[in-house]
């Protein structure tokens, strides 16, 4: 047991006191558990924005076993109280109550629309289904509670009326030496639930730390069982995992322990491909060109985030030998609508939203303009301009080149890459300072005004066409574009 000197300061911490108060008032053990308590140790900052709406509550509540997944939010709460007990109590205090997973000893309370998952303490029968216990026992004591969590620095126990820290299985230990490490058997906790796999890479990526030798191995030998675990679960933890900072690293776990082979099969060709050249992508095989992109990246986008993991995967289908100066090198023209292509079948598997996947794709199959957007025509680069990810697809191409690698005989690479970069740039911004003036007078009646044009493909020709000409700054007003018409 340890104190700790915690000062209550977010409106979501005060919730979590007041439930446990009320809990303790009644007689019952009552603690702040997982993740609130593990980032509080790690100094890690605790903040918290708004309160989620009860309609993100029911999507973000489908995993209800109580071993740290966390809401929108971090306050988990541990009880010797049963369910029905709490819901008692609850009710008695007039706090709203879902009985979200109740049937596994959870309970969702909400207050001011902070939501905060009560689970009974507990231990578990067999996971027929590799996610929920056939059984549930309620048991007296945190100490066995502890022992059917996941990750030994997700089973600390915090009493926030005493402010004594309790550590049933050594996690303390394990933050300290920076660890990440299942509890007790981590082969019995991977049976339990598979995707206890993908977390903890999540989670070594997240907060930069080991994975345990032994947690390891067993992840390594069972590391096929995540193919049974549903694509939407998958995505959220790759999402997170994309998310951090330490995301190169988190991919390169994934494949360490052998996860990445299952979740994503199209990457294991990257491993060993390369251009074998001498003048361009020096970095090594195309994996390590992604991982050195993804690294470079300094922004929170998923879209991007997405885009340059699998920017490139289509390069192992199109390869082919080509004579160049240098000699016999492999080219792989038409790998971005191979790698597009490649992206949508992944993002059916893990049933990723129309819009995300719409945007990725495309900035997956355009990627490669970055290199030939100069030589296009006016009228086909403003109407790249306009689609609504071209700014992410300009951030694109900025992160590609800077994880790419040449000798001084392909400067002429990088110098298409800046002129096309320096005029899609300049575009977008005179497509944002003269989008008043494009909506005003690009419209289908004042030009068949001007003109002998009626609806039809030819007006929607005459449309892009009037738009090119106000963004060159050649229409700038109702009467030039009237003379233009007319000529």
């Amino acid at each position: 047991m340890q104190k700790l000197n915690w000062q209550y300061k977010t409106s979501l911490e005060k919730v979590g006191l007041k439930i446990v108060k009320l809990l303790q008032s009644q007689g019952f053990a009552a603690f702040w558990v997982g993740g609130v308590v593990r980032d509080k140790l790690l100094g890690l900052r605790f903040t918290v924005t708004l309160p989620v709406k009860e309609s993100v509550l029911r999507q973000t509540s489908d995993d209800t076993r109580g071993d740290n997944v966390k809401l929108s939010t971090n306050i988990d709460i541990a009880t010797d109280a049963t369910p029905d007990q709490i819901e008692k109590i609850l009710n008695q205090a007039k706090i709203k109550v879902k009985p979200i997973g109740k049937q596994f000893g959870s309970i969702l309370a909400i207050v001011n629309n902070w939501p905060i998952e009560i689970t009974t303490f507990r231990a578990e029968g067999r996971y027929s289904d590799k996610r929920h216990p056939d059984q549930v026992t309620y048991i007296r004591t945190y100490i066995r509670d502890a022992e059917r969590r996941d990750f030994t620095i997700n089973a600390l126990y915090f009493d926030p009326i005493k402010k004594q820290l309790f550590d049933p299985v050594g996690g303390l230990k394990d933050l300290k030496l920076k660890l990440l490490k299942f509890v007790g058997d981590p082969k019995k906790r991977i049976d339990e639930d598979a995707l206890r796999m993908f977390r903890a890479v999540r989670f070594a990526t997240e907060l930069h730390f080991k994975l345990e030798k032994n947690s390891f191995a067993a992840i390594k030998t069972r590391a096929k069982y995540i193919q049974g675990v549903s694509g939407e679960r998958i995505k959220a933890e790759l999402d997170k995992i994309l998310f951090s900072k330490n995301r190169a690293d988190g991919i390169m776990l994934l494949d360490k322990v052998g996860l990445l082979k299952f979740i994503i099969p199209e990457f294991e060709p990257l491993k060993s491909f390369s251009h074998q050249s001498k003048n361009y992508h020096l970095e090594g095989s195309q994996f390590e060109h992604t991982l050195l992109v993804l690294k470079k990246i300094k922004e929170s986008n998923l879209d991007l985030l997405y885009a340059i993991l699998f920017h490139d995967i289509g390069k192992p289908q199109k390869a082919q030998k080509v004579l160049k100066k240098e000699g016999w090198v492999i080219s792989t023209k038409g790998h971005a609508d191979a790698g597009a292509d490649i992206f949508l079948q992944f993002a059916k598997r893990l049933k990723f939203p129309k819009s995300n996947r719409d945007t990725i794709e495309w900035l997956i199959r355009n990627h490669m303009l970055m290199f030939d957007y100069l030589h296009m025509r006016p009228i086909k680069q403003i109407r790249l301009a306009e689609h609504p990810a071209f700014d992410l697809l300009m951030r694109h191409w900025h992160y590609d080149e800077a994880g790419t690698k040449r000798s001084k005989y392909a400067d002429d690479h990088q110098r298409r890459y800046l002129r096309s970069r320096a005029i899609g740039l300049q575009l977008l911004d005179q497509l944002k300072q003269k989008q008043n003036l494009i909506k005003k007078l690009s419209s289908g009646e004042l030009i068949m005004k001007y003109s002998n044009l009626k609806p039809g493909p030819s007006l929607g020709q005459k449309i892009e066409e009037v738009k090119v000409q106000i963004v060159l700054g050649k229409i700038k007003n109702g009467q030039e574009l009237k003379y233009y018409l007319m000529e």
